[in-house]
C-alpha cells in the first residue's frame, strides 16, 4: 500500500502553529510528505463572501466548528483584522522542512482570491496569481518549484494552461483516481497530474455516523486501497491543530498494515516519460465540501 500525505497549508496560523506539530509527529512516526503552502497573505476572513453566495459553506462553518478550530484572528484575516503573510513570514520554517527530508510545493499565492474568483480573473488575473507564487517560493528557496496544487481544487482551463508553461514536474489540482494528464477544452496538458483519491477531514467532521475518533478512523482505513496509489489531504489548520491526536491514530493505524509513505514528487519522478490516461477535467460537488471541485473526468481515447 502506497500512502502520500498531501498537507495544504492555508493561513498564516496553520503554518507558523500546525506546521510544526505535523513535522514533529511525522518525524517521530518516520513517515514522508508533501507540505504545500500559500505563497501569498492570508486573507481568510473574505472567505465571508462565498458564505452570502453559497449556503453550504454556512454549514460547513458550523459542522466544522470553523471559529473554534482555526480561530478567531484567522476567521477575521484581510477584513476587520490586517491580512498577514503566509510563506514569507516563516521563511526559516520553511527551508527546514526542506532540510528535514520533506517536500515543499506552491499552494498558490491568495488562496481566497483563487478559490473564490478563478472564474473572473481571466489570464491576466491568474498569471499575476502563478506569477506572484513562483517569484515568492524562488525568493524562499532559491530555485524554482517544482509543483503546484490549486487552492479548494478548483482550476480551469486559463490557469492549467499557465501552469503548463512553467515546466513544473507535476501538479496536484484535482480529485480523482489515478495519476493522468488533462484535457480541458480540447487541449491536452503536458504537465502530469497527481489527484487527491480521498475524502479529506474537514468533509467527513460533523457526520452524525462520524462522531467519534473510532469511527472516522474506519471510515478511512475502509477506504486505503492496498493496490493502488493513496493521496490523501490533510490540511496544517485541522490536522495540525484541533485534530492532530485523530491524524496521528490514522498514521500508526497504516504503519501496522504495513503502508509505503512517499512524497509526490517521488511518483512524479515514476512518472517520467510514461504514457499517462488522458482523462477530462470535470467539475462537480463532493459531500460535505460547499461549491464545485475540478476532478478526474472520462479517460479519452488516445489519438
Amino acid at each position: 500500500m502506497e500512502v502520500a500525505f498531501k498537507i495544504d497549508v492555508d493561513t498564516h496560523q496553520g503554518l507558523g502553529e500546525g506546521v510544526p506539530r505535523l513535522r514533529q509527529l511525522l518525524e517521530r512516526e518516520q513517515v514522508a510528505a508533501t507540505f504545500f503552502v500559500a505563497m501569498g497573505p492570508d486573507n481568510s476572513g473574505r472567505a465571508i463572501v462565498r458564505a452570502l453566495r453559497n449556503r453550504g459553506f454556512i454549514s460547513k462553518m458550523l459542522r466544522t466548528r470553523a471559529v473554534r478550530m482555526y480561530g478567531l484572528r484567522t476567521v477575521l484575516s484581510g477584513t476587520l483584522l490586517p491580512s498577514r503573510p503566509i510563506a514569507l513570514a516563516y521563511p526559516e520554517l520553511m527551508r527546514q522542512l526542506k532540510r528535514a527530508g520533506f517536500e515543499v510545493g506552491v499552494h498558490g499565492y491568495d488562496h481566497v482570491r483563487w478559490q473564490d474568483w478563478i472564474d473572473k480573473l481571466g489570464e491576466a488575473g491568474i498569471r499575476d496569481e502563478v506569477g506572484e507564487a513562483l517569484e515568492a517560493y524562488r525568493a524562499i528557496f532559491s530555485e524554482p518549484a517544482k509543483s503546484f496544487a490549486a487552492p479548494g481544487w478548483r482550476t480551469n482551463a486559463a490557469a492549467l494552461a499557465v501552469l503548463d508553461e512553467a515546466r513544473l514536474v507535476y501538479r496536484s489540482d484535482t480529485r480523482g483516481v489515478a495519476p493522468y494528464r488533462c484535457v480541458i477544452d480540447g487541449r491536452t496538458i503536458r504537465t502530469p497530474e497527481i489527484p487527491t483519491t480521498l475524502p479529506t477531514l474537514d468533509e467527513m467532521m460533523g457526520r452524525p455516523d462520524l462522531a467519534d475518533g473510532d469511527s472516522l478512523l474506519r471510515f478511512y482505513l475502509d477506504r486505503f486501497k492496498e493496490d493502488a496509489l493513496n493521496v490523501h489531504t490533510i490540511h496544517a489548520e485541522t490536522e495540525g491543530m484541533g485534530q492532530l491526536e485523530t491524524f496521528a491514530r490514522l498514521v500508526r493505524a497504516l504503519k501496522e498494515r504495513g503502508a509505503k509513505f512517499v512524497r509526490l514528487e517521488e511518483i512524479a519522478e515514476r512518472l517520467a516519460g510514461a504514457e499517462l490516461p488522458l482523462c477530462e477535467v470535470v467539475r462537480k460537488t463532493l459531500p460535505g465540501r460547499s461549491g464545485w471541485i475540478a476532478a478526474q473526468g472520462p479517460q479519452i481515447p488516445a489519438q
